[in-house]
């Protein structure tokens, strides 16, 4: 289960001025320019730290990024927590008048605090913003306010994070990880270890502030030079010494990937070769000595139960067919050995 609810408040309730932001995306052309008219508004989801106690110059990288996200058009993505870089990121983007969406579980709503409207417009669902530990900037302040910010939170069911963790890259453009902990660990290497299989074409880049995730670095490099792994680290993961070279890349990569699927589609490849080398190899293993044919009945569609059921038949009758003649000729050897020794 997913719920979408909407927030609307002044902007002036956000505690992030100008002068925290990195000097350097102020004075940047790349911020203050508009993008071209042809340019996507893209979906960038952002994994950052939760802790109060997050250095200062991680938060300033996290508003930065948050601010030049706002001021490019793009939409950020987050985990909507109060604390630390992504308290941060969502400051930022609020200064820049952006558009947020935070993505927080269930488990987390309670019965009473802050009203927020639902997609219908109905203030039927109640969030405590201290207690469910969302950022204020989701808090709704004045109902008739047009201004500032767009924010949602999109709250996911479900018995554990999954559901949550992946609302948070559905349909994203790109991947920004600031510095963060144990679970900003988890997520990002879940996605590294996803684009490795090559099950998602996400791109995915490390803000590396202060050579915080120059470790990570070299575990990739060690890896592929031990030959753990097939791709090069730097299409796993890319790293990135600023905020603004991070969102730099993310446009031109998520260009390049909207490019190969304009691609793929007129080639009207996309899928269907997956398909089909999945029937086949599913064909391949039904040959197997483990092969049911009543597993093969119930796993088909009903298009294709005739002629799976048949090759089936035909399968098992050349095994009883084999069987047969192998028993007779077992019979005849035994006959001729009695014979012999009769003799």
């Amino acid at each position: 289960m997913t719920t979408t609810i909407n927030a609307t408040s002044n902007s002036s309730s956000n505690s992030c001025t100008l002068d925290d932001l990195d000097p350097a995306v102020l004075n940047s052309e790349f911020v203050s320019s508009q993008p071209a008219n042809n340019k996507k508004s893209l979906r960038i989801t952002c994994y950052g730290s939760s802790s109060a106690k997050t250095p200062s110059n991680y938060l300033q990288a996290a508003r930065s990024l948050g601010y030049i996200l706002a001021k490019r058009g793009h939409v950020c993505i987050n985990g909507a927590g109060p604390f630390g870089c992504m308290a941060a990121m969502n400051d930022g983007a609020v200064l820049g008048n952006g558009h947020i969406v935070g993505v927080i579980h269930e488990m987390f709503l309670v019965d009473s605090g802050y009203f927020l409207e639902d997609n219908n417009g109905n203030n039927n669902k109640k969030v405590n913003i201290d207690d469910v530990g969302t950022h204020k900037v989701f808090q709704k302040q004045n109902p008739n306010d047009e201004t500032g910010a767009i924010r949602e939170i999109l709250v996911a069911g479900g018995p554990d994070l999954q559901e949550r963790k992946k609302l948070l890259v559905e349909n994203a453009d790109a991947l920004v990880v600031l510095p963060g902990g144990p679970g900003t660990w988890d997520e990002l290497w879940e996605m590294a270890c996803a684009r490795h299989l090559g099950l998602v074409n996400l791109p995915i880049v490390c803000i590396n502030v202060d050579n915080y995730y120059q470790p990570f670095r070299d575990m990739l490099d060690r890896a592929y030079n031990d030959k753990l792994i097939r791709l090069k680290p730097s299409e796993i993961v890319h790293f990135s010494n600023t905020v603004q070279e991070a969102v730099e890349w993310c446009e031109v990569e998520a260009a390049k990937n909207s490019n190969n699927s304009k691609n793929k589609s007129n080639n009207n490849k996309d899928g269907s070769n997956k398909k089909t080398l999945s029937k086949r190899q599913q064909s391949e293993l039904n040959k197997s000595s483990f092969y049911s044919p009543l597993e093969e009945f119930n796993n088909n569609d009903s298009s294709n139960n005739n002629s799976s059921m048949g090759d089936a038949t035909n399968w098992r009758m050349m095994e009883l067919g084999l069987a047969m003649t192998g028993g007779i000729l077992l019979g005849v050897a035994f006959g001729l050995a009695f014979k012999t020794k009769g003799k």
